[in-house]
């Protein structure tokens, strides 16, 4: 299992690179020849497929680890379910050697409520931590779709000024092509 420094830097990297493909593909429309007297450029139109192209082939690697984080998630919450009935059942069975054991039974009940207490309060926590783990990655992954969301929507707004520079009309996305349908800003 990597730990959290290396999986940090490889997040870090993966959004450096569609911010990076989004860079090279303003540069390219920042460079390339101007019409004369005019706000419009002329650009090389395979080129910028392609720069497009290799943007889209980066965002649904961000998909994927959404949905990786997610599964992650689930594993997580069932492994703390099954540490907190772990914790309990030895705790039980703890408790019932000590019972056995030894010659004061009520001594050995309060030891045993004790016991089965603090493994239960130890499984709350397990399964608490879990959560709020799984709550943090989820943050993580959703603050990074939403920047990938608003770099689409803004590179979408791009291109459709440069269709209507070109003499193009802007064409409107339906929402769904997206999955952010009913969201309304």
């Amino acid at each position: 299992m990597e730990n959290r420094d290396e999986a940090v830097f490889r997040r870090e990297k993966r959004e450096m690179d569609i911010f990076g493909r989004l860079d090279r593909l303003e540069d390219f429309v920042a460079n390339s020849k101007h019409v004369p007297l005019s706000s419009s450029a002329m650009i090389n139109e395979a080129e910028f497929y392609d720069l497009l192209d290799d943007i889209r082939a980066t965002l649904p690697n961000e998909l994927k680890q959404a949905r990786a984080v997610t599964r992650d998630k689930e594993r997580i919450i069932t492994e703390a379910g099954r540490k907190e009935e772990d914790i309990l059942a030895r705790a039980e069975k703890r408790a019932e050697m000590m019972v056995q054991e030894t010659e004061i039974v009520k001594q050995a009940e309060l030891e045993r409520d004790h016991i089965i207490e603090a493994a239960e309060q130890d499984a709350r926590q397990v399964r608490d931590d879990a959560k709020g783990y799984a709550d943090r990655i989820f943050g993580e992954v959703e603050a990074s779709l939403m920047e990938v969301r608003e770099s689409v929507e803004e590179l979408l707004s791009l291109i459709g000024s440069w269709r209507e520079k070109l003499g193009g009309y802007p064409v409107e996305p339906e929402e769904e092509e997206y999955g952010y349908e009913g969201e309304n800003e």
